[in-house]
């Protein structure tokens, strides 16, 4: 039996935490979200989606161009500061190491084994929310957790990438164990009647 909750809420799991990055007056700035996603592979877009009222936001409009910094685990304290105070107020790139890739205005993260730098491609805005629709320019990997095979560069697993992830309980959890393989779980134990 379902039971209806007192108040509707977005129950989507799991919530990636990440550090979006952008230069405010030539000043890198990073700001601790949960409202990111993917929204295509073929061509590569991911949203952000932030209160109107946050630093990070002026810079990605003055350059039109943002990142996208995935932290470990192991920077959980940090993470959660960068949600906590605003960059109009506290200098938050003092917390790390700071590079630029291709795109020379997306500040990125060293010290997070992924960072993706994103040229906008669209801005909107939803009641107190702005939405900035990014384009992948480059994504950067550690090298420590690049996995090649045969000569190719593969994506590491989600363990070794070690993840926060938020959830509406309001606490942080660490991934867990793989359970299957994509596209091929289904095919192994269902099969349907073909259509006519």
């Amino acid at each position: 039996m379902k039971v209806k909750l007192d108040y509707p809420i977005p129950l989507i799991y799991p919530i990636p935490i990440t550090l979006v990055g952008s230069l405010v007056e030539g000043t890198p700035n990073y700001t601790c979200i949960g409202d990111t996603g993917l929204m295509g592979i073929n061509p590569p877009l991911i949203f952000v989606s932030s209160h109107a009222n946050h630093h990070t936001n002026k810079g990605i409009m003055e350059n039109l161009t943002f990142s996208i910094n995935i932290p470990a685990t192991n920077l959980l304290s940090k993470t959660d500061y960068c949600g906590s105070v605003s960059g109009s107020e506290v200098n938050k790139s003092a917390l790390f190491s700071n590079f630029f890739g291709e795109l020379k205005t997306a500040p990125m993260i060293e010290e997070c084994p992924v960072n993706i730098e994103l040229s906008l491609v669209k801005e909107f805005s939803i009641e107190h929310r702005q939405i900035f629709v990014g384009e992948v320019a480059a994504t950067h990997i550690d090298r420590d957790i690049l996995v090649e095979v045969d000569g190719l560069k593969k994506i590491p697993s989600l363990p070794q990438l070690d993840p926060i992830i938020y959830a509406l309980d309001n606490h942080y959890y660490r991934i867990g164990e793989q359970i299957g393989t994509g596209y091929t779980e289904g095919k192994k134990s269902i099969s349907l009647p073909q259509n006519a």
